[in-house]
């Protein structure tokens, strides 16, 4: 096999070169933002620390594996974890065996699992199961996760998942916020409506969108440029203040969202979620002989998981339909001809204003003048 560099010229090998460098560099910095860390310090039970423990981080869904070892303090940290359920596991020759179950990683969450370790054999396991929930005190960010089953069971109108960021502390928008802001539908240039934020007082452009940890800003009005189904959607976080290095670019907040992947267990769904216009109620202004405007909106799609190679290659994919049919009632009031011709005679509740005692014609007259004058 012939390597990549193979017949290139030395600009071109340098050029090469950058060009995965960048690439490569892109990917790091993407799949940091979306994954999850996981630290701690490993002691004994007389409180002293315990170098050279190895640790094994194992993910329930897909099997896959991430081994360290603690330093000479007994701190160990594991980055880059995609958010799910795992299982710590914990063996130092002389020791009982720990495994610790029940530990769930959410998007960029740095989670702190301490361990203490018991003389024993090392065949003897001890299984910790029913923990506190982990606390994400490493970090001073400041955000609010909305996990899946919140995402599946809120009720959406439009199935639009930006609609539950407003859960978070200080955010508004999305129907609730100012009226007529870029991104809210009601203007011509709106390129993404439904997804206006604001955020402790920030206008609805200051936010920073990511997808899986990548740039998914529209570069125009600064709105959200892909708005996943919210099938294909596995949780996400909107972080208000105190941002890391890494996404602290934009004053608003920051929507992180991670979509759903394959694991070694097959799942899927197939959904629609239908409007008509048989359920609403008639416009209370309308002529009663009209029939009521139509309304059709239709949702539909579905979704599969599952894997190719267990433990090694999965695969997600999702499909949504939307088709909409609406028809909008609209009810004027025209002058007629008389009325074009100043003659209210016929309109009730008007009121003349020329002067008590004045006499018809006086008044036209005056009427007359102002209308040349004017």
């Amino acid at each position: 096999m012939k390597p990549l560099t193979a017949g290139l010229a030395p600009n071109g090998r340098f050029l090469l070169g950058v060009f995965l460098s960048c690439l490569f560099s892109c990917l790091s910095l993407a799949f940091g933002q979306a994954t999850s860390t996981l630290t701690g310090t490993v002691l004994d039970s007389s409180g002293a620390a315990v170098p050279g423990t190895a640790i094994t981080v194992r993910n329930i869904g897909t099997g896959n594996e991430r081994s360290v070892s603690s330093g000479e303090a007994g701190d160990y940290t594991v980055r880059f974890l995609a958010p799910g359920d795992y299982i710590l596991i914990v063996a130092k020759a002389g020791f009982r065996q720990v495994e610790r179950e029940g530990i769930r990683l959410e998007v960029n969450q740095t989670a702190r699992v301490d361990l203490t370790l018991h003389v024993g054999d090392v065949s003897q396991i001890v299984e910790v199961v029913g923990a506190v929930p982990l606390i994400d005190s490493d970090t001073s960010s400041i955000g609010q996760v909305i996990e899946t089953k919140a995402i599946e069971d809120l009720p959406l109108n439009g199935r639009n998942f930006a609609q539950l960021a407003i859960l978070g502390p200080g955010v508004v928008g999305v129907g609730f916020g100012a009226k007529n802001a870029i991104m809210s539908g009601n203007r011509p240039d709106d390129l993404r409506p439904g997804s206006e934020l604001f955020s402790n007082g920030n206008r609805e452009n200051s936010n920073n969108f990511l997808i899986d940890g990548i740039d998914n800003n529209e570069r125009l009005t600064l709105s959200i440029v892909l708005r996943p189904s919210v099938e294909a959607v596995r949780e996400f976080k909107i972080q208000i203040n105190m941002f890391a290095a890494d996404q602290g670019r934009n004053s608003g907040a920051t929507v992180n969202v991670v979509t759903k992947s394959g694991s070694n267990r097959w799942h899927g769904s197939a959904y629609e979620f239908l409007r008509n216009d048989k359920h609403d109620a008639r416009n209370y202004f309308a002529p009663p002989n009209l029939p009521k405007p139509a309304h059709r909106q239709n949702q539909f799609g579905g979704t599969l998981g599952g894997n190719i190679v267990p433990n090694k290659l999965f695969f997600f994919g999702n499909y949504e339909g939307y088709r909409r049919r609406q028809e909008r009632l609209q009810i004027g009031t025209v002058p007629t001809l008389a009325m074009r011709r100043g003659d209210f005679s016929a309109v009730r509740d008007i009121y003349d204003h020329a002067p008590r005692g004045q006499r018809p014609g006086q008044h036209q007259a005056l009427r007359a003048r102002h209308s040349r004058t004017v």
